[in-house]
Protein backbone atom coordinates (compact mmCIF):
# COMPACT_ATOMS: atom_id res chain seq x y z
CA UNK A 1 0.00 0.00 0.00
CA UNK A 2 1.64 3.20 -0.96
CA UNK A 3 1.70 6.10 1.22
CA UNK A 4 1.64 9.30 -1.34
CA UNK A 5 -2.19 9.14 -0.63
CA UNK A 6 -3.96 11.47 1.23
CA UNK A 7 -5.78 10.75 4.52
CA UNK A 8 -9.48 10.13 4.45
CA UNK A 9 -9.31 9.21 8.16
CA UNK A 10 -6.98 10.37 10.69
CA UNK A 11 -6.82 9.80 14.33
CA UNK A 12 -4.34 12.02 16.15
CA UNK A 13 -3.73 11.39 20.01
CA UNK A 14 -7.73 10.13 20.55
CA UNK A 15 -8.34 8.90 23.64
CA UNK A 16 -11.59 7.47 25.27
CA UNK A 17 -12.71 6.37 28.13
CA UNK A 18 -15.86 4.68 29.97
CA UNK A 19 -15.84 6.08 33.28
CA UNK A 20 -12.92 4.05 34.96
CA UNK A 21 -11.92 2.16 31.60
CA UNK A 22 -9.92 3.56 28.86
CA UNK A 23 -11.42 2.21 25.62
CA UNK A 24 -9.02 4.24 23.70
CA UNK A 25 -5.41 4.80 24.62
CA UNK A 26 -3.74 8.01 22.80
CA UNK A 27 -4.65 6.22 19.33
CA UNK A 28 -2.69 8.33 16.40
CA UNK A 29 -3.67 6.71 12.93
CA UNK A 30 -3.64 7.59 9.08
CA UNK A 31 -6.39 5.41 6.73
CA UNK A 32 -5.43 6.43 2.93
CA UNK A 33 -7.88 7.56 0.67
CA UNK A 34 -9.54 4.06 -0.99
CA UNK A 35 -7.85 2.36 1.46
CA UNK A 36 -9.41 -1.22 2.34
CA UNK A 37 -8.09 -0.92 5.91
CA UNK A 38 -9.17 -3.66 9.16
CA UNK A 39 -9.02 -3.12 12.98
CA UNK A 40 -8.80 -6.41 14.38
CA UNK A 41 -8.38 -7.48 18.34
CA UNK A 42 -10.29 -9.40 20.44
CA UNK A 43 -13.35 -7.92 22.39
CA UNK A 44 -12.87 -5.07 24.37
CA UNK A 45 -9.83 -4.08 22.56
CA UNK A 46 -11.38 -0.90 21.36
CA UNK A 47 -12.00 -1.51 18.00
CA UNK A 48 -15.48 -0.57 17.88
CA UNK A 49 -15.19 1.95 19.93
CA UNK A 50 -12.79 3.62 16.87
CA UNK A 51 -15.27 2.99 15.01
CA UNK A 52 -18.06 4.43 16.56
CA UNK A 53 -15.82 7.72 17.46
CA UNK A 54 -15.49 7.84 13.14
CA UNK A 55 -19.20 8.00 12.76
CA UNK A 56 -20.19 10.35 15.20
CA UNK A 57 -21.58 7.88 17.37
CA UNK A 58 -19.24 8.56 20.69
CA UNK A 59 -17.28 11.55 21.09
CA UNK A 60 -13.43 11.18 21.95
CA UNK A 61 -12.46 12.91 25.53
CA UNK A 62 -9.23 13.98 23.42
CA UNK A 63 -6.88 14.39 20.50
CA UNK A 64 -8.38 14.87 17.43
CA UNK A 65 -10.51 13.04 14.46
CA UNK A 66 -10.45 14.59 10.87
CA UNK A 67 -12.30 13.04 7.98
CA UNK A 68 -10.51 14.62 4.59
CA UNK A 69 -9.51 17.96 5.12
CA UNK A 70 -12.05 18.78 7.74
CA UNK A 71 -12.09 18.38 11.98
CA UNK A 72 -15.11 16.58 12.76
CA UNK A 73 -15.29 17.91 16.65
CA UNK A 74 -18.39 19.96 16.03
CA UNK A 75 -19.82 17.66 13.03
CA UNK A 76 -22.66 15.52 14.38
CA UNK A 77 -22.97 12.22 12.90
CA UNK A 78 -26.00 12.64 10.01
CA UNK A 79 -23.26 15.53 8.31
CA UNK A 80 -20.21 13.43 8.35
CA UNK A 81 -19.38 12.22 4.99
CA UNK A 82 -19.59 8.52 6.07
CA UNK A 83 -22.16 5.39 6.43
CA UNK A 84 -22.08 2.29 8.44
CA UNK A 85 -22.96 -1.33 8.02
CA UNK A 86 -23.90 -3.14 11.16
CA UNK A 87 -23.68 -6.76 12.03
CA UNK A 88 -27.27 -7.37 12.06
CA UNK A 89 -27.82 -5.33 9.18
CA UNK A 90 -30.25 -3.02 10.58
CA UNK A 91 -32.53 -2.72 7.30
CA UNK A 92 -36.26 -2.35 7.38
CA UNK A 93 -38.43 -5.40 7.64
CA UNK A 94 -41.46 -3.67 6.25
CA UNK A 95 -39.68 -2.15 3.07
CA UNK A 96 -38.76 -3.92 0.20
CA UNK A 97 -35.23 -4.22 -1.35
CA UNK A 98 -35.78 -0.88 -3.41
CA UNK A 99 -37.50 0.84 -0.65
CA UNK A 100 -34.51 0.22 1.55
CA UNK A 101 -31.50 1.13 -0.68
CA UNK A 102 -33.22 4.07 -1.40
CA UNK A 103 -34.79 5.14 2.12
CA UNK A 104 -31.46 7.65 2.37
CA UNK A 105 -32.13 9.20 -0.60
CA UNK A 106 -35.68 10.42 -0.25
CA UNK A 107 -34.37 13.91 0.97
CA UNK A 108 -31.59 13.92 -1.31
CA UNK A 109 -33.95 16.33 -4.09
CA UNK A 110 -33.40 13.58 -6.86
CA UNK A 111 -36.08 13.15 -9.77
CA UNK A 112 -37.96 10.15 -9.91
CA UNK A 113 -35.89 8.71 -12.91
CA UNK A 114 -32.19 10.01 -11.51
CA UNK A 115 -33.40 7.85 -7.96
CA UNK A 116 -34.42 5.12 -10.08
CA UNK A 117 -31.49 5.04 -12.12
CA UNK A 118 -29.24 5.13 -8.60
CA UNK A 119 -30.70 2.56 -7.05
CA UNK A 120 -30.96 -0.13 -10.23
CA UNK A 121 -27.02 0.76 -10.39
CA UNK A 122 -26.40 0.34 -6.73
CA UNK A 123 -28.46 -3.12 -7.05
CA UNK A 124 -26.69 -4.35 -9.78
CA UNK A 125 -23.45 -3.03 -8.01
CA UNK A 126 -24.14 -5.79 -5.22
CA UNK A 127 -25.74 -8.24 -7.46
CA UNK A 128 -29.56 -7.75 -6.59
CA UNK A 129 -30.98 -6.98 -9.24
CA UNK A 130 -34.04 -8.25 -10.05
CA UNK A 131 -34.75 -8.56 -6.24
CA UNK A 132 -36.40 -4.96 -5.60
CA UNK A 133 -39.41 -5.50 -4.87
CA UNK A 134 -38.60 -8.73 -2.40
CA UNK A 135 -39.04 -8.19 1.48
CA UNK A 136 -36.04 -8.67 3.99
CA UNK A 137 -37.89 -12.26 5.05
CA UNK A 138 -37.76 -13.24 1.68
CA UNK A 139 -34.41 -13.14 1.58
CA UNK A 140 -31.09 -14.99 2.22
CA UNK A 141 -28.53 -13.74 4.88
CA UNK A 142 -26.05 -12.74 2.25
CA UNK A 143 -28.32 -10.92 0.45
CA UNK A 144 -29.78 -9.36 3.33
CA UNK A 145 -26.55 -7.92 3.73
CA UNK A 146 -26.06 -6.90 0.39
CA UNK A 147 -29.25 -4.94 1.30
CA UNK A 148 -27.63 -3.10 3.78
CA UNK A 149 -24.23 -2.51 1.89
CA UNK A 150 -26.58 -1.06 -1.17
CA UNK A 151 -28.41 1.47 0.99
CA UNK A 152 -25.11 2.65 2.92
CA UNK A 153 -23.11 2.88 -0.90
CA UNK A 154 -26.26 4.68 -2.61
CA UNK A 155 -25.27 7.99 -0.95
CA UNK A 156 -21.83 8.21 -2.02
CA UNK A 157 -20.23 8.26 1.39
CA UNK A 158 -16.07 9.16 1.07
CA UNK A 159 -15.61 6.35 3.80
CA UNK A 160 -17.69 3.06 4.62
CA UNK A 161 -17.56 1.74 8.19
CA UNK A 162 -18.51 -2.17 8.49
CA UNK A 163 -18.54 -3.26 12.15
CA UNK A 164 -18.07 -6.88 11.83
CA UNK A 165 -20.90 -7.32 8.67
CA UNK A 166 -20.18 -11.05 7.95
CA UNK A 167 -20.27 -12.05 11.97
CA UNK A 168 -24.09 -13.79 11.33
CA UNK A 169 -23.01 -15.26 8.18
CA UNK A 170 -22.27 -19.11 8.38
CA UNK A 171 -18.69 -20.27 6.57
CA UNK A 172 -18.88 -20.85 3.49
CA UNK A 173 -21.13 -17.67 2.78
CA UNK A 174 -18.99 -15.86 5.06
CA UNK A 175 -16.37 -16.81 2.59
CA UNK A 176 -17.67 -15.58 -0.79
CA UNK A 177 -18.92 -12.60 1.22
CA UNK A 178 -15.61 -11.66 1.70
CA UNK A 179 -14.51 -12.02 -2.06
CA UNK A 180 -17.65 -9.36 -2.93
CA UNK A 181 -16.54 -6.93 -0.44
CA UNK A 182 -13.07 -6.81 -1.69
CA UNK A 183 -14.44 -6.77 -5.03
CA UNK A 184 -17.22 -4.40 -4.51
CA UNK A 185 -14.59 -1.85 -2.76
CA UNK A 186 -12.16 -1.64 -5.71
CA UNK A 187 -14.99 -0.90 -8.20
CA UNK A 188 -16.06 1.75 -6.06
CA UNK A 189 -13.18 2.45 -5.26
CA UNK A 190 -13.65 4.73 -1.28
CA UNK A 191 -12.13 4.16 1.69
CA UNK A 192 -13.51 1.17 4.04
CA UNK A 193 -12.99 0.77 7.31
CA UNK A 194 -13.79 -2.94 8.88
CA UNK A 195 -13.64 -4.05 12.22
CA UNK A 196 -13.34 -7.61 13.32
CA UNK A 197 -12.43 -10.13 15.42
CA UNK A 198 -11.64 -12.79 12.74
CA UNK A 199 -7.98 -12.85 11.57
CA UNK A 200 -8.50 -14.81 8.26
CA UNK A 201 -11.00 -12.28 7.54
CA UNK A 202 -8.51 -9.09 8.00
CA UNK A 203 -5.84 -10.81 6.19
CA UNK A 204 -7.76 -12.15 3.13
CA UNK A 205 -9.45 -8.60 2.24
CA UNK A 206 -7.45 -5.54 3.70
CA UNK A 207 -4.40 -3.57 2.09
CA UNK A 208 -3.30 -3.00 5.82
CA UNK A 209 -4.48 -3.92 9.18
CA UNK A 210 -4.07 -2.42 12.73
CA UNK A 211 -3.83 -4.76 15.38
CA UNK A 212 -5.46 -3.60 18.71
CA UNK A 213 -5.03 -4.74 22.31
CA UNK A 214 -6.92 -2.73 25.57
CA UNK A 215 -6.81 0.05 23.81
CA UNK A 216 -3.85 0.75 22.00
CA UNK A 217 -2.20 -0.18 18.21
CA UNK A 218 0.19 -2.76 18.68
CA UNK A 219 1.01 -2.69 14.73
CA UNK A 220 -0.20 -1.48 11.49
CA UNK A 221 0.97 -2.84 8.73
CA UNK A 222 0.07 -5.05 5.27
CA UNK A 223 -1.46 -8.63 6.05
CA UNK A 224 1.63 -10.70 4.24
CA UNK A 225 4.02 -8.46 7.18
CA UNK A 226 1.88 -8.73 10.15
CA UNK A 227 1.71 -12.19 9.35
CA UNK A 228 5.56 -13.14 8.54
CA UNK A 229 6.93 -10.04 10.78
CA UNK A 230 4.39 -9.83 13.96
CA UNK A 231 6.36 -6.77 15.87
CA UNK A 232 5.25 -8.57 19.26
CA UNK A 233 4.29 -12.22 20.85
CA UNK A 234 0.91 -10.71 21.43
CA UNK A 235 0.64 -10.22 17.25
CA UNK A 236 2.05 -13.47 16.37
CA UNK A 237 -0.14 -14.95 19.25
CA UNK A 238 -3.43 -13.11 18.12
CA UNK A 239 -3.11 -13.88 13.94
CA UNK A 240 -2.61 -17.01 13.14
CA UNK A 241 -1.25 -20.15 15.22
CA UNK A 242 2.76 -20.22 16.52
CA UNK A 243 4.78 -21.96 18.54
CA UNK A 244 6.92 -20.90 21.20
CA UNK A 245 9.92 -21.87 23.01
CA UNK A 246 12.07 -20.21 25.46
CA UNK A 247 15.34 -19.63 24.40
CA UNK A 248 18.41 -18.24 26.08
CA UNK A 249 21.05 -15.47 24.25
CA UNK A 250 24.37 -17.03 24.32
CA UNK A 251 26.52 -14.65 22.62
CA UNK A 252 26.41 -11.09 20.80
CA UNK A 253 28.63 -10.75 17.94
CA UNK A 254 30.62 -7.90 16.59
CA UNK A 255 28.65 -7.72 13.27
CA UNK A 256 25.31 -7.35 15.18
CA UNK A 257 24.30 -11.05 15.10
CA UNK A 258 23.64 -12.74 18.04
CA UNK A 259 24.09 -16.55 18.80
CA UNK A 260 20.65 -18.07 20.57
CA UNK A 261 20.65 -21.18 21.86
CA UNK A 262 16.90 -22.74 21.65
CA UNK A 263 16.04 -26.23 23.05
CA UNK A 264 15.92 -29.06 20.74
CA UNK A 265 16.86 -26.76 17.74
CA UNK A 266 20.48 -25.87 18.99
CA UNK A 267 22.15 -22.50 18.24
CA UNK A 268 20.93 -20.29 15.97
CA UNK A 269 22.23 -17.44 14.54
CA UNK A 270 19.87 -14.12 14.25
CA UNK A 271 20.72 -10.75 12.52
CA UNK A 272 18.63 -8.40 14.92
CA UNK A 273 19.31 -7.99 18.05
CA UNK A 274 16.69 -7.14 20.79
CA UNK A 275 15.70 -4.27 22.62
CA UNK A 276 17.85 -5.80 25.74
CA UNK A 277 19.92 -7.71 23.99
CA UNK A 278 23.00 -9.72 26.37
CA UNK A 279 24.40 -12.65 26.90
CA UNK A 280 22.35 -14.90 29.50
CA UNK A 281 19.20 -13.05 28.35
CA UNK A 282 15.87 -15.20 28.58
CA UNK A 283 13.32 -14.84 25.72
CA UNK A 284 11.21 -16.90 23.78
CA UNK A 285 11.75 -17.87 19.89
CA UNK A 286 8.81 -18.67 17.17
CA UNK A 287 7.77 -20.28 14.25
CA UNK A 288 4.46 -21.12 12.29
CA UNK A 289 3.24 -24.54 12.17
CA UNK A 290 3.31 -24.56 8.54
CA UNK A 291 6.80 -23.45 8.96
CA UNK A 292 8.01 -26.75 10.27
CA UNK A 293 8.46 -29.47 7.73
CA UNK A 294 7.59 -33.09 8.64
CA UNK A 295 9.43 -36.80 7.62
CA UNK A 296 9.87 -40.24 8.26
CA UNK A 297 13.76 -40.01 7.35
CA UNK A 298 16.26 -37.49 8.07
CA UNK A 299 16.58 -35.22 5.49
CA UNK A 300 19.68 -32.71 4.37
CA UNK A 301 18.09 -29.62 5.50
CA UNK A 302 19.98 -26.82 7.20
CA UNK A 303 18.51 -27.86 10.85
CA UNK A 304 16.89 -31.61 11.27
CA UNK A 305 15.52 -32.93 14.30
CA UNK A 306 13.87 -35.63 15.84
CA UNK A 307 11.07 -35.89 17.63
CA UNK A 308 7.97 -38.18 18.50
CA UNK A 309 4.28 -37.86 17.50
CA UNK A 310 1.74 -36.81 20.19
CA UNK A 311 -0.80 -36.28 18.50
CA UNK A 312 -2.20 -36.75 14.98
CA UNK A 313 -5.17 -35.35 13.54
CA UNK A 314 -6.79 -35.50 10.31
CA UNK A 315 -8.44 -32.25 8.64
CA UNK A 316 -8.91 -32.91 5.15
CA UNK A 317 -6.69 -30.78 3.32
CA UNK A 318 -3.99 -30.64 5.94
CA UNK A 319 -2.94 -33.12 8.68
CA UNK A 320 -1.86 -31.56 11.98
CA UNK A 321 0.37 -32.71 14.75
CA UNK A 322 1.78 -32.10 18.64
CA UNK A 323 5.30 -33.64 18.48
CA UNK A 324 7.87 -33.30 21.12
CA UNK A 325 11.25 -32.85 20.07
CA UNK A 326 14.31 -34.32 22.06
CA UNK A 327 15.81 -31.64 24.04
CA UNK A 328 12.59 -29.58 24.22
CA UNK A 329 10.01 -29.57 27.03
CA UNK A 330 7.62 -27.43 25.02
CA UNK A 331 5.91 -29.61 22.40
CA UNK A 332 5.52 -28.13 18.97
CA UNK A 333 2.62 -28.10 16.46
CA UNK A 334 3.08 -29.22 13.11
CA UNK A 335 0.73 -28.22 9.97
CA UNK A 336 1.08 -30.64 7.11
CA UNK A 337 -0.55 -30.67 3.81
CA UNK A 338 -2.15 -33.98 2.30
CA UNK A 339 -0.70 -34.25 -1.07
CA UNK A 340 -2.85 -37.15 -1.31
CA UNK A 341 -1.28 -38.76 -4.07
CA UNK A 342 1.49 -41.16 -2.82
CA UNK A 343 -0.85 -43.13 -0.77
CA UNK A 344 1.37 -42.65 2.06
CA UNK A 345 -0.64 -41.94 5.16
CA UNK A 346 0.22 -39.39 7.89
CA UNK A 347 2.61 -40.54 10.74
CA UNK A 348 0.80 -41.57 14.02
CA UNK A 349 0.78 -40.88 17.17
CA UNK A 350 4.05 -42.63 18.77
CA UNK A 351 5.72 -42.63 15.81
CA UNK A 352 9.49 -41.01 15.54
CA UNK A 353 9.61 -38.45 13.25
CA UNK A 354 12.05 -35.84 11.68
CA UNK A 355 11.30 -32.28 11.72
CA UNK A 356 13.32 -30.04 9.53
CA UNK A 357 13.00 -25.92 9.05
CA UNK A 358 14.86 -23.28 7.30
CA UNK A 359 16.92 -21.02 9.95
CA UNK A 360 15.48 -18.13 9.05
CA UNK A 361 11.69 -19.09 9.70
CA UNK A 362 12.46 -18.43 13.31
CA UNK A 363 11.30 -14.81 14.86
CA UNK A 364 12.37 -13.46 18.00
CA UNK A 365 10.26 -11.96 21.27
CA UNK A 366 10.94 -10.45 24.53
CA UNK A 367 9.20 -12.19 27.25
Amino acid sequence: MTTDKRPAVELQQVSKCFGDFRALDNISLAIHEAEFFSILGPSGCGKSTMLRLIAGLEHADSGKLMIGDRDMAEVPAYGRPCNMVFQNYAIFPHLSVGDNVAYGLRNAGLKKRALEEKIENMLNAVQLAGLEKRKPDQLSGGQRQRVALARALVREPKVLLLDEPLGALDKSLREQMQHELRELQQSVGITFILVTHDQEEALSMSDRIAVMSEGRILQIATPLDIYEQPNCSHVATFIGDMNFIDATTDDVQDDGSVEVIVPGFGRLRFNQRLPSERRGLAHRVAIRPEKLRISRQQTEAELCVSGLVVTSSYWGDQSQFQITVDGCDTPVTVAAHNVGQSGETPPARGERVWLSARPGAFLRFEN
